[in-house]
C-alpha cells in the first residue's frame, strides 16, 4: 500500500490482509509527515517526522504490516501536484519506491490515491501519480538498476475514494470477527489508527461489517477477492515436502500443547535452507526462513532477553549487558551459542555477573541459559540517531549518502544486537534480538528502550532565537548555556559562547564558565552577556556554544524525543542560537496568553519584550482578566482546551469591556459551535508561503503603529500563509489582508478585526506559530502591532467607517 503521509493508509485493509489473510503486507509512506502539526507537544518539522515515524511503527505492531519510506520531506500542505513535482525530484522518488517494491516483491500494490485533483492535497496527488510509474519501473531491468533485480507486480489497485459516488469493483469486508483474536480486524485496525496521537487520530473501535473499496487498474471487471487470479509461481518455489509439513503443522496445531508440532516446524526449517548463498541473500528467502524460525520460538515458549545496564553509552566507556533465555520445558530446547553483535572497532568481552548496584537490570530472574558481556565503543563511534537526519537535507529531499543499509527503512538499526542459536527438535535455529534497557516506571510499569551511543555532554543555549529591535543605544541580554553530563563518569571542562563569523555582537562571561559534573544527567549553566552595540544594523548574527573537555571540543545539542506511546529517539544539532536584529518597535502592554497545542508563540512574545503571563485554567474561569491589555488565544486552543469553549463568554465579555482579544487560527469547529462574536464560516487556506499579500486597509492602526507594515513584510515566510480563514463572514468584521493561492478566488478572511463593545476582537489565521520561531522579520513586526493595538492612536469614527466601506 502506497500513500503520501502517516495516516493516509487504510489501516483496516492492512489489518485484514495481514491478520485475516496472513499475507505479508506493508505500507510505504512517501514522507514521514514532517510538515504537519503536533497536538501532543512542541516538535515541528524534522522532529515531528521522528514522532510520526514512531507512531507508524506502533500502528504496524498492532495491524501486523511492515513500514517503509522514501526520502521525501513533507514540506507542508499543498494544493497542486505541480508544487510537489517541483520540490521532489521524480526520478529519485520513483527509484526509492522501486527499491521497496523490488525488496518486498509484492504480488499486489494498492495506491491510496488516484493522482487526480480528487485527491485534494498536492502530495496525495503526487503519490497517486508516481505509484503506477514506480510499478512499471520496478519491472524494467533498465530502470533504477542499482535498486535490485526487476520485479513485476501482478495487480495494481486504486483505493475507491470516500467521496466517490459509484460502487467499487471490489469490496473487502474488514469487519470480520476473528475467534482466535477475540476481536474483529476493524477493531484492531482502529486501535492501530489511534496510535497517530500527534495527529489526533483517536477513533472508536467499531464492531460489525466494515468495507474497503478497491478498483483494479486496467480492467472494469468486478472481483470477489484481492487474491483472485494471483499466480504464485513467480514466488520462491517451496518444495512439495516443505509445503506438506507446514500444512500438517497447521492441521495438528493445538494451542494447549504447541510443542507437539515442533518436529514438523523443525523439518520445514531444514527444508527452507537456501540452496546457495545467492538464494539466502534475497530478502524473500531471508523473510521466509525467519518466519519459520520465529514460529519455532513461539511454539517452544522460548523467551530471550538482552538487557543493558543503562540506556546510553559514551564512546570509550564500557557497558554491561546480561543475556538470558527462558523456556518452559527443559528437554525441548538446548542453547548452542550466544553472540553479541557490535559494529567494527567495538570491544566485546565476556564478563562475570555484575555485583554492583547497577546490576538490577538482571536481578531476580532464574534463566535456563545466561551470559554476561562488557562492551566498549571506540572513541570514534558515531552518536545514534535517525539515519535520515545524519546529513543536511537537499531542499525537500533527505540526503541518504550515509547508512545505505537503512535506506527506505523506518529507522536505523541500533549498534548492539544479540544473535542466539538454539537446538530445537534436532535443528539449529538462529534468532536475533535487540539489546534493550529495561526499567520500572512508577506509573507505567515496565518500560524498554533501545541503547544509544551519545556524546559525553550536551550543550543547550536557553534561547535558540534571540530577538533585538534595532536601536541607537547599546542593548544587552543575558543568555544561559547549560552543559549536561551524559557520561557514567564525572566530567569537567569549560564552556564558551562565540559569535559565528564576522559579527558586531559582543559576548562577555557573567558567571564561572568552568564545570565539574559528578554524575550522569547532572547539569551546570553558565551565564553570558550578549551585547548588541548601538546602531547595529538589522540582520542575523548567529552564536555557537562549545565545551572544552580533556578529550577535546564538542558543540552538540542532544535532542531527545520521548513519549509514552513511541520508542525514545535522539538526534543532534550544533549548539547554536540565531541572534536577530530586527527593525522592530513595541509598546508597553500586559499580555495574557491562553496556550494552544505545541505553541511556541509565547516565547516569541517575550523575546519582543512584552510582559506576558500564561492564563491558567483557574484564571480563565474566574480570574481578573481586566488586568491584561491584550489576551491572545493560541493555535487550536479551542480544540485542546475544553475549558476554553466553556469560558468563551468570559473572553468575549473581556473584549466588550475594553480589552483586545486576539484569536490565532482555530479549526472550523470554532465557528460551527458559535464561539465567534459574529457569524462566519471557516475553511479556505493559503498554502503558498509566497502568495502575494495585499493590505486592504493601509490606514488602519494595525499597519501603522508602532511599525509601518508594507508588502515587503510578507517576504521570506515559511511553509504557508495561513490556515482556516473566515469566509462568508458578517459585515461586523473588517478584513485587513487579502491573499490567495494561484488560480483561486480572493481570500480576505485571514486577518479580520471587529469592534466588540468598548474593545476589539481580532482573528488571525496567518501562521505566526511557524513564522515567529523561524525568525521571520515581517511576522514579528505585524504581531507586535497586533499586540500594541491598545496603545495605538485612536481612529476617528469617520475613518473607521471609511475603512469598512472600502472593504465592502
Amino acid at each position: 500500500m502506497i500513500g503520501a503521509h502517516p495516516d493516509d493508509e487504510d489501516t483496516a485493509l492492512l489489518t485484514y490482509l495481514a491478520r485475516g489473510e496472513s499475507l505479508r503486507t506493508a505500507y510505504l509512506s512517501l514522507t514521514r509527515g514532517d510538515g504537519g502539526q503536533n497536538i501532543i507537544g512542541p516538535e515541528l518539522g524534522e522532529a515531528l517526522g521522528v514522532i510520526r515515524t514512531g507512531e507508524l511503527l506502533q500502528a504496524r505492531r498492532l495491524d501486523g504490516a511492515e513500514q517503509y519510506f522514501t526520502r521525501a520531506y513533507d514540506f507542508g500542505f499543498s494544493k497542486t501536484v505541480e508544487e510537489a513535482k517541483a520540490k521532489w525530484n521524480e526520478k529519485i522518488v520513483i527509484c526509492d519506491v522501486v527499491q521497496v517494491i523490488r525488496n518486498f516483491r509484492p504480488a499486489v500494490v494498492v495506491s491510496q490515491f488516484s493522482g487526480t485533483p480528487a485527491d485534494g492535497h498536492g502530495q496525495h496527488q503526487y503519490s497517486g501519480y508516481i505509484t503506477p510509474l514506480a510499478v512499471a519501473a520496478a519491472a524494467d531491468p533498465g530502470s533504477c538498476s542499482a535498486k535490485g533485480p526487476a520485479w513485476t507486480v501482478q495487480k495494481l489497485y486504486i483505493r475507491h475514494g470516500f467521496r466517490a459516488t459509484s460502487e467499487p469493483r471490489l469490496r473487502v469486508n474488514t469487519g470480520g470477527y476473528d475467534f482466535s483474536l477475540g476481536r474483529s480486524y476493524f477493531e484492531i485496525a482502529m486501535e492501530a489508527r489511534s496510535q497517530h496521537k500527534s495527529q489526533e487520530q483517536g477513533v472508536l473501535e467499531l464492531k460489525g461489517p466494515q468495507y474497503s473499496g478497491l478498483n483494479r487498474v486496467g480492467t472494469g471487471v468486478a472481483e470477489s477477492s484481492i487474491l483472485e487470479g494471483i499466480d504464485n509461481s513467480s514466488e520462491r518455489a517451496i518444495s512439495t515436502e516443505e509445503r506438506r509439513v507446514i500444512l500438517q503443522a497447521l492441521e495438528e496445531f493445538d494451542v494447549r500443547f504447541p510443542t507437539r508440532i515442533l518436529p514438523l516446524l523443525a523439518a520445514a526449517h531444514t527444508l527452507s535452507a537456501p540452496a546457495s548463498e545467492a538464494d539466502h541473500a534475497k530478502p524473500g528467502e531471508r523473510n521466509h526462513r525467519n518466519m519459520i524460525a520465529e514460529a519455532i520460538v513461539l511454539a517452544a515458549g522460548l523467551q530471550i532477553d538482552a538487557l543493558a545496564e543503562r540506556e546510553t553509552v559514551v564512546p570509550g566507556e564500557s557497558l554491561s549487558i546480561g543475556v538470558k533465555a527462558y523456556w518452559p520445558e527443559k528437554e525441548v530446547v538446548a542453547l548452542e551459542s550466544f553472540d553479541l553483535l557490535a559494529p567494527p572497532g567495538w570491544k566485546v568481552e565476556a564478563a562475570d555477573l555484575p555485583k554492583t548496584n547497577g546490576a538490577a537490570f538482571v536481578a531476580r530472574e532464574a534463566a535456563q541459559a545466561s551470559a554476561f558481556y562488557r562492551v566498549t565503543p571506540p572513541a570514534s563511534a558515531p552518536s545514534t540517531q535517525p539515519y535520515w537526519l545524519s546529513e543536511p537535507r537537499d531542499g525537500d529531499l533527505f540526503r541518504w549518502n550515509r547508512f545505505p543499509q537503512s535506506h527506505t527503512m523506518p529507522s536505523s538499526q541500533r549498534p548492539l544486537r544479540l544473535q542466539a542459536k538454539f537446538r530445537i527438535a534436532n535443528t539449529i535455529v538462529e534468532i536475533e534480538r535487540p539489546v534493550e534497557f529495561r526499567f520500572a516506571d512508577d506509573v507505567r510499569g515496565e518500560v524498554r528502550r533501545e541503547v544509544d551511543v551519545v556524546p559525553p555532554v550536551s550543550l543547550e543555549i536557553d534561547q535558540p532565537l534571540i530577538i533585538f529591535g534595532a536601536s541607537a543605544r547599546q542593548q544587552m541580554r543575558r543568555v544561559g548555556v547549560t552543559v549536561t553530563n551524559y557520561s557514567s563518569r564525572p566530567v569537567h571542562g569549560s564552556v564558551s559562547l562565540k559569535a559565528n563569523g564576522r559579527s558586531d555582537i559582543k559576548i562577555g562571561t557573567a558567571s564561572d564558565n568552568g564545570f565539574r559534573l559528578a554524575r550522569s544527567s547532572e547539569g551546570y549553566t553558565t551565564i553570558f552577556d550578549l551585547i548588541v552595540p548601538a546602531g547595529t544594523r538589522p540582520g542575523n548574527y548567529p552564536v555557537v556554544a562549545s565545551a572544552s573537555l580533556p578529550s577535546g571540543f564538542t558543540s552538540e545539542t542532544v535532542r531527545t524525543i520521548a513519549y509514552p506511546h513511541i520508542q525514545t529517539q535522539r538526534y543532534y544539532r550544533r549548539a547554536t542560537a540565531d541572534v536577530k536584529v530586527i527593525d522592530l518597535k513595541t509598546s508597553a502592554v500586559k499580555v495574557g496568553y491562553v496556550a494552544g497545542s505545541g505553541d511556541r508563540v509565547p516565547d516569541a512574545i517575550r523575546q519582543m519584550g512584552f510582559d506576558l503571563e500564561v492564563i491558567s485554567d483557574r484564571e480563565l474561569a474566574g480570574g481578573n482578566l481586566a488586568r491584561f491589555d491584550v489576551v491572545v488565544v493560541g493555535i487550536r486552543a479551542y480544540q485542546v482546551r475544553p475549558d476554553l469553549a466553556a469560558n468563551n463568554n468570559r473572553l468575549l465579555d473581556y473584549s466588550r469591556r475594553g480589552g483586545t482579544l486576539i484569536v490565532q487560527y482555530q479549526l472550523p469547529g470554532y465557528a460551527q459551535q458559535g464561539l465567534t462574536p459574529f457569524p462566519t464560516q471557516m475553511g479556505p487556506r493559503v498554502a503558498d508561503e509566497n502568495a502575494p499579500v495585499r493590505i486592504l486597509a493601509p490606514e488602519h492602526q494595525i499597519f501603522n503603529f508602532p511599525n509601518r507594515i508594507v508588502e515587503a513584510d510578507f517576504t521570506g515566510w515559511v511553509q504557508e500563509r495561513n490556515l482556516y480563514n473566515f469566509s462568508n463572514f458578517s459585515k461586523d468584521y473588517l478584513p485587513l489582508l487579502e491573499s490567495h493561492d494561484a488560480g483561486e478566488s480572493e481570500n480576505s478572511g485571514g486577518l479580520v478585526i471587529a469592534k466588540l463593545g468598548k474593545g476589539n476582537y481580532i482573528y488571525c489565521s496567518y501562521s505566526m506559530f511557524r513564522q515567529l520561531p523561524a525568525g521571520v522579520d515581517g511576522a514579528y513586526r505585524l504581531f507586535a502591532n497586533l499586540l500594541s493595538l491598545p496603545k495605538a492612536p485612536k481612529s476617528s469614527a469617520s475613518k473607521v467607517k471609511r475603512l469598512r466601506s472600502a472593504s465592502q
